[in-house]
């Protein structure tokens, strides 16, 4: 019976110790935060030196850049997120369809900053502010390589709920999800044309109502 008790009383201060949480829905292993190589290979990113995108030389220098960051993601979650195509045809089809270019180039400049704020100081906090900015800009790439290029469908929700790694946000940060949903739905508003707008507002909705029965 002694022997027990000491067990189940090494384990409560194990558990103590390994486990952090703040109450927010946010529960990390301390190991996992300071371990974690992605924050480090995102913050060895360059920046897009664009405000907008006008040219095709423009559009091929952002769409590189981004292609190297979703690479990274694809490699180290496991997930699906499609690479933006590069050609000539395709940055005519986007020029149809795609407003500003802006928001999409301050995401990419917001994960790497995020990535690089918590390189310098590895807590919580920035652990979390970091994969709600991998959230939000894996989502909404995921989304207008689907509007606007056409490179990937989705027969169920589930599937663009898993290819844009929301299943491993949402385990990370449970709370995560509803903001990410949130911020993506009203940033495509801005960025996509009316008609692809809509298209992407209907699958954000459809998110939110797969996320809200699970």
């Amino acid at each position: 019976m002694k022997g027990n008790v000491s067990i189940l009383l090494v384990i409560l201060v194990l558990l103590t110790i390994v486990f952090i949480s703040n109450g927010t829905g946010w529960l990390i292993f301390v190991e996992e935060y300071e371990k974690d190589p992605l924050p480090s290979k995102i913050a060895q990113l360059p920046e897009i030196n664009l405000e907008d995108v006008k040219t095709y030389q423009q559009y091929k220098n952002f769409a590189d850049k981004m292609n190297d960051l979703i690479l990274i993601l694809n490699k180290e979650l496991g997930i699906k997120i499609p690479l933006l195509d590069t050609t000539q045809e395709a940055w005519s089809e986007a020029s149809k369809k795609i407003n500003k270019y802006a928001p999409l180039i301050n995401n990419y400049q917001k994960l790497i900053e995020s990535a690089k704020r918590f390189e310098n100081e590895k807590n919580e906090e920035n652990y979390r502010e970091f994969y709600l900015k991998l959230g939000q800009f894996s989502l909404e790439t995921t989304i207008i390589s689907a509007t606007v290029f056409h490179t990937i469908t989705f027969n169920t929700v589930g599937h663009l709920y898993r290819a844009s790694g929301l299943n491993i946000i949402a385990l990370k940060c449970p709370t995560c999800v509803s903001i990410i949903l949130s911020n993506v739905y009203w940033s495509l508003k801005t960025i996509l044309v009316e008609e692809s707008s809509e298209i992407a507002e209907g699958l954000i909705n459809d998110l939110k109502i797969y996320v809200n029965t699970r």
